[in-house]
């Protein structure tokens, strides 16, 4: 690799990092957050859930989203408290998807909120390039419903050039068994940095 080259990676992981902490700004997240639980697998996830909340079809998808994530090096952290900013969120210079503990209240809503962040992962592995910095979108079909509802939520206003990836994330986060199947095919290992 040439010293252009080297530049040039330098250059993108400088600027894919200044997302990450613009966006870390504007949903309130320090880099002094408490840490907080790192929960691995299905199992981990239902001692936080009443008995019997996950059906047998939503443990089976949380199940293969769980195990996908861990093929890939990428930690699901419940965050320490409820708060009202965001469900998930998908911090790839830590490989971590951080979940808001209100998402617990509703099998259905932390399925969806990991499919989301799930489906930023994906949109994170790229061959030939750096892997596990910023978002890209996938080229992915987009609902026009989710496309109308992030132009229209303020969290996304200052951002535009993110709204695409939004777009992709929000128009398949109710659909986690494709989810798994994008990150198998756009993942095909585990992330670098």
């Amino acid at each position: 690799m040439g010293i252009a080259s080297v530049i040039a990676v330098l250059i993108v992981q400088f600027h894919d990092q200044w997302k990450v902490h613009e966006w870390h700004q504007v949903l309130g997240i320090s880099d002094f957050d408490p840490p907080g639980e790192r929960l691995k697998t299905l199992d981990d996830w239902q001692m936080r859930l009443a008995p019997g909340q996950l059906t047998v079809e939503q443990q089976q998808l949380m199940g293969g989203l769980l195990n996908e994530l861990q093929r890939l090096k990428v930690d699901v952290e419940l965050e320490p408290e409820v708060h009202d900013r965001y469900g998930g969120i998908w911090s790839p210079n830590q490989r971590l998807i951080r979940v808001n503990p209100r998402m617990l209240q509703s099998p259905q809503s932390l399925l969806k909120t990991l499919s989301h962040e799930s489906i930023h992962v994906a949109q994170s592995c790229r061959p030939n390039m750096i892997d596990g910095m910023n978002s890209r979108p996938l080229g992915l079909a987009i609902d026009a419903r989710a496309k109308q509802w992030v132009d229209q939520s303020p969290l996304y206003q200052q951002s535009p050039s993110d709204r695409q990836v939004e777009y992709e994330a929000y128009s398949y986060d109710d659909q986690p068994q494709f989810v798994i199947q994008l990150l198998q095919k756009y993942c095909q290992r585990p992330m670098v940095f």
